[in-house]
């Protein structure tokens, strides 16, 4: 099938923080490190920014276990942020540009900031940790929800 370009422009990604820890687990337990990473608790926070017309940036930052009592494993928490803009060529409406930022341009960053932390615990001592699938659509109705209830009355 012939895969069309997109109308959203990642036009760069840059790496703004990365922290990795490893907490040592004690003994000589046995551990599963499917199920231990299973489960980590994670927090994903974002916030776009308008530049210019054309412009946008994503900020975008994820905490994996890293909480004030982490499990054994990893530890870590990373930032980044995408700049995109629009095709001129093709025709969108507000409410389209919107949309493609939301939902295509929070996957991006995720994804980006998740092959990051699959390289760097790559050579970890429980081996690769790649971040799970994220419902995007709950993480916007959050966000949206956080944004409504911080408002100013």
């Amino acid at each position: 099938m012939k895969a069309s370009k997109s109308p959203l422009i990642l036009n760069n990604f840059f790496l703004l923080n990365l922290d990795y820890q490893f907490n040592q687990p004690s003994g000589k337990s046995k551990i599963n490190l499917l199920e231990l990473a299973d489960k980590y608790n994670l927090d994903i926070d974002f916030s776009f920014q308008k530049l210019d017309d054309e412009t946008f940036q994503l900020f975008t930052k994820i905490g994996v276990n890293d909480i004030e009592k982490p499990s054994f494993g990893y530890i870590l928490f990373i930032e980044g942020v995408c700049v995109f803009s629009f095709d001129k060529k093709v025709k969108l409406s507000e409410q389209d540009k919107s949309n493609l930022l939301h939902f295509s341009g929070l996957n991006i960053c995720i994804n980006s900031l998740r092959n990051i932390l699959a390289t760097t615990t790559s050579n970890g001592p429980f081996g690769r940790y790649i971040l799970p699938s994220i419902d995007v659509n709950l993480l916007l109705d959050d966000k949206h929800k956080q944004t409504l209830e911080n408002k100013p009355k």
